[in-house]
């Protein structure tokens, strides 16, 4: 169920080196209060890694708003992630919430996140 696929759904997915990221926030149509805000980061452009994000949450009963970008450094050897800059399509992200929604996630508890 969409409300299953909510709470499962990882609040962070990030690869390595410098890459785009999002802030999303993932949700039920019309239940906005139940909203989780989730980190994504890629390669791509933040257009391309919002719409792919997008489709595969509404394949699933998930509506997505973008609450803003950035970029992203990350070094899993040296376990430092560096969060900078702003999104042209989407504004500028909440790094600070950005930081500390990666941090609150297990596998990058132990790493040094920093917003520049």
């Amino acid at each position: 169920s969409p409300g299953q696929i909510l709470v499962t759904t990882p609040q962070v997915a990030i690869g390595e080196g410098k890459q785009n990221y999002l802030l999303v926030s993932i949700y039920i149509h019309g239940e906005t209060i139940f909203a989780r805000t989730v980190v994504r980061a890629h390669k791509d452009s933040h257009v391309s890694l919002f719409d792919s994000f997008k489709s595969d949450m509404s394949e699933v009963g998930l509506c997505t708003k973008p609450l803003g970008g950035g970029m992203m450094n990350v070094d899993h050897s040296a376990r430092t992630i560096k969060l900078k800059g702003a999104c042209g399509t989407f504004g500028p992200a909440d790094h600070r919430r950005a930081r500390r929604i990666i941090k609150s996630f297990k596998k990058y508890e132990n790493y040094t996140v920093t917003v520049a």
